[in-house]
């Protein structure tokens, strides 16, 4: 195909930004677009978004006041602001931006195709109001690199309203793609060469449960299903939250052989008095309930969690509850991030916010202590050989490949042969905070 157009895409936040992204390159390669080396040289530029903190958002209308000259230049050019800032701040963002051509939310980009064809800008947000999420046909994204790890979104939204959580107002309430669907995309990823595939929803545990004729558990179900395909190494899944994380979930690490000895659970603090004010729907006993029944047949089991530092009210003796139930689950590692208050969530507005400098003095104890369990972690996995699943290639080093563990831990190798793709033994010889090292 003759490509004459380019577009360059920039994306912040979680991977189902990520996955979205890809789901607009694929969409585009079908108008004749190609990915462009950088801004200068895109016909379209598209800046997919994230809102989950506030950091976010400024990055956002920073970049946009960096691009203002390149559009005064180029007439030709257009700009989309895709994601959740798009979704959340609407009319707002044309008001701070007014040379923004479209602005569409995450259950909007199938309609930018047709927004270029026409050459009209729009503002495009807002939910479906029925059927499920969409069904759109997987293909592989045009990034140019070697596409071994691919992500697959099985459901958008979320139906849980946490307080400190702007994703029900952003993405909309649960609505999953349909089981068939979903192992025809994951078939299509592999035959275009993903040897692992990471399913995405906001809470995975929920997929299906807005599904005619579902089966009682049909998260497990397409856990099955899918770790069973022909040439899939490795199955992971994010996120889950840990109130509806169930036995049947637990059991399939056993059973899916795919599924490796890692899980993301998120857990958000350590303190069942903030838990209750995040309406997280769970308490400490019961977290601890959920990863001691995962290490009951594999005591190694590894589990990352993410935590929030300074949620209002948050005390020094809460605080120290999230510091005791890291040292005692002992995370793999963790995303930890000072609470940030959204617009719309009600803890944006309860009282006692905590202040920053006590936000920032936390948060930088916490991460000081998970750093020293993972050193401890990886230093007690010198010695041991590991099956590593190489995922790619390293731009500075060619004879040097990454790849991960079944515990989801980063291994670096030498080879002089390409070895990408490969699942290999690796004899793990050193290690850091950061990665193994290891020997082929």
């Amino acid at each position: 195909m003759n490509h004459n157009k380019k577009i360059h895409i920039e994306t912040w936040g979680c991977q189902m930004n990520v996955a979205d992204s890809e789901r607009i390159l694929a969409l585009l390669a079908k108008e004749n677009y190609a990915r462009a080396e950088s801004e200068h040289d895109a016909n379209l530029i598209v800046l997919n978004t994230c809102h989950i903190r506030e950091k976010a958002k400024h990055k956002v209308i920073s970049r946009l006041g960096q691009l203002r000259n390149l559009k005064t230049a180029r007439k030709d050019l257009k700009i989309a602001v895709v994601g959740c800032v798009a979704q959340a701040e609407g009319k707002k963002l044309i008001s701070a931006a007014p040379y923004v051509d479209y602005v569409l939310g995450p259950s909007k980009l199938e309609q930018l195709p047709e927004l270029l064809k026409h050459d009209r800008s729009a503002i495009a947000v807002g939910f479906k109001n029925t059927g499920n999420a969409t069904d759109t046909t997987a293909s592989p994204a045009l990034s140019g690199r070697q596409e071994v790890s691919r992500f697959l979104n099985i459901m958008q939204g979320c139906n849980n309203y946490c307080t400190f959580c702007v994703v029900p107002y952003t993405r909309g309430p649960e609505k999953s793609v349909a089981m068939p669907t979903l192992v025809a995309q994951a078939k299509s990823l592999l035959n275009t060469g993903a040897k692992e595939i990471t399913l995405l929803g906001q809470n995975v545990n929920s997929y299906g449960k807005d599904l005619p004729d579902q089966t009682s558990n049909p998260f497990v179900e397409l856990l099955y299903t899918i770790g069973a395909l022909p040439g899939l190494q490795r199955l992971r899944f994010t996120t889950s939250n840990p109130h509806d994380f169930s036995t049947a979930l637990i059991k399939s690490f056993e059973h899916v052989s795919t599924l490796g000895r890692y899980t993301h659970l998120p857990v958000q603090s350590g303190s069942d008095v903030i838990l209750q004010k995040m309406r997280r729907k769970t308490n400490v006993a019961q977290i601890k309930s959920i990863i001691s029944a995962l290490r009951c047949p594999a005591p190694d089991f590894a589990v990352s969690t993410d935590i929030i530092v300074g949620f209002p009210g948050e005390t020094d003796d809460d605080f120290q509850h999230t510091v005791a139930l890291v040292e005692d689950i002992r995370f793999s590692f963790i995303f930890a991030f000072k609470y940030s208050p959204r617009p719309r969530t009600p803890a944006a507005r309860f009282h006692h916010q905590v202040p920053e400098e006590i936000k920032s003095k936390r948060l930088n104890y916490l991460l000081s202590r998970q750093k020293e369990i993972t050193t401890e972690q990886n230093s007690n996995e010198i010695g041991n050989e590991r099956k590593v699943l190489i995922l790619y290639q390293s731009k500075k080093e060619p004879q040097i490949y990454y790849g991960r563990t079944d515990h989801f831990r980063l291994v670096r190798v030498f080879s002089q042969a390409d070895i990408v793709g490969k699942m290999l033994t690796v004899k793990i010889i050193t290690a850091n905070a950061t990665a193994l090292v290891g020997q082929l």
